[in-house]
């Protein structure tokens, strides 16, 4: 008596590719200035950030298609950045319109942007009291 046993697998049950972002922002960014949205405006906070990290126009942002975020050259800034923009280790981002929200962990923050081919805008709240008017800031970036 002859016992046979087969199987096969099915090829058409591949994993399915993983869902690229196509937004503009994907790409390399380095930071060119930080400046009040209102001119004339004293924010100490960019004082502070400068004085900490003077290196800070030296920070580059990479926006990767999985929607992860990396940044490069200048920690310091990063540091600096993270109460007010959460750029750090395990950051992750998405476009909606013109708002950006960042996120690490269960953290998010919901930014205004505008971007074109070569230039990116965001606009940062630097009032960390929440009961007080926002004070804002312009994060200026060019593409790389």
């Amino acid at each position: 008596m002859a016992f046979v046993v087969t199987a096969c697998k099915d090829d058409d049950d591949k994993e399915p590719d993983p869902v690229e972002d196509t937004n503009p922002i994907v790409g390399r960014w380095q930071l060119t200035a930080v400046t009040p949205e209102t001119p004339g405006t004293t924010i100490p906070a960019l004082s502070f950030i400068q004085t900490v990290a003077p290196c800070i126009l030296e920070l580059k942002l990479t926006f990767n298609p999985d929607n992860t975020l990396t940044t490069a050259d200048c920690p310091s800034a990063v540091t600096a950045i993270d109460p007010f923009v959460p750029v750090g280790t395990d950051a992750k981002w998405k476009v909606a319109g013109d708002k950006l929200t960042l996120s690490r962990g269960t953290t998010s923050q919901e930014f205004k942007i505008t971007q074109t081919d070569t230039n990116l805008t965001v606009v940062v709240n630097t009032q960390t009291d929440t009961t007080k008017p926002a004070v804002n800031a312009l994060l200026i970036f060019k593409r790389l």
